[in-house]
C-alpha cells in the first residue's frame, strides 16, 4: 500500500469514528479566541486531566500558551450553529466568534464557558507535546460547570448527529 493510498484509507476510516463535538475556547489579557475540536478525551482521574489536539496551526494554540487556561464546552444537540462558527465555516475569527454565538459567562480563570453547553471543563495547561501536523495539550481540570436536558452533539461519517438518531435496538447493544 502507497503512503498516498494508506492516508486516503485512514482519513476515511477517521470519518467513521463518532465524537463529540466541543469547543475550547481560551483568553489571553483581553484576547477571547477559540475552534472547534472532536479530538477531546478524558486522560486521568487522579490527577483529573483532559487532552484535547489542536492543528499546530490554529491561532488560538498560542493564546492557551499564554494564558495558561483552556475550557472544553461540550456542545448539546442544539448547538450545531455554535460548532460552524467555531471551526471557521462563518469567516468569523476570534472574538467575532464569541459575539455570533450567544451569552458566555467567565470561569473562576477568566477563561470563557459557553453557556448552554452541556458542560463547561476548565482546565490548567500543564504540558504541550508535539505530534506531526497536531498539538497535544494536557491539561488539569481546575472547573467544571454541568447543564442538564439535552444530548450531546456528535460527529461522524462527515455529518452532525445525536443520540437520538440511533435507532433503539442500537441503543439497547
Amino acid at each position: 500500500m502507497s503512503d498516498q493510498s494508506l492516508v486516503l484509507d485512514f482519513k476515511q476510516a477517521m470519518q467513521e469514528l463518532a465524537a463529540s463535538v466541543n469547543v475550547i475556547t481560551t483568553q489571553h489579557d483581553e484576547s477571547r479566541n477559540g475552534l472547534t475540536a472532536t479530538a477531546v478525551c478524558s486522560l486521568s482521574m487522579e490527577p483529573t486531566s483532559m487532552l484535547v489536539c489542536i492543528h499546530k496551526d490554529v491561532q488560538a494554540l498560542s493564546e492557551i500558551r499564554a494564558s495558561g487556561y483552556f475550557c472544553i464546552n461540550i456542545l448539546s444537540s442544539e448547538q450545531q450553529a455554535i460548532s460552524d462558527v467555531f471551526a471557521g465555516r462563518s469567516g468569523a475569527k476570534g472574538e467575532q466568534r464569541f459575539l455570533e454565538t450567544g451569552s458566555w459567562t467567565p470561569s473562576q480563570s477568566g477563561t470563557p464557558m459557553l453557556d448552554g453547553a452541556l458542560a463547561n471543563v476548565v482546565c490548567e495547561l500543564q504540558e504541550i507535546n508535539e505530534s506531526g501536523t497536531h498539538h497535544i495539550c494536557i491539561g488539569h481540570v481546575r472547573e467544571v460547570r454541568l447543564e442538564q436536558g439535552s444530548s450531546p452533539l456528535i460527529y461522524a461519517q462527515q455529518q452532525y448527529g445525536t443520540l437520538t438518531d440511533l435507532p433503539e435496538a442500537e441503543k439497547a447493544a
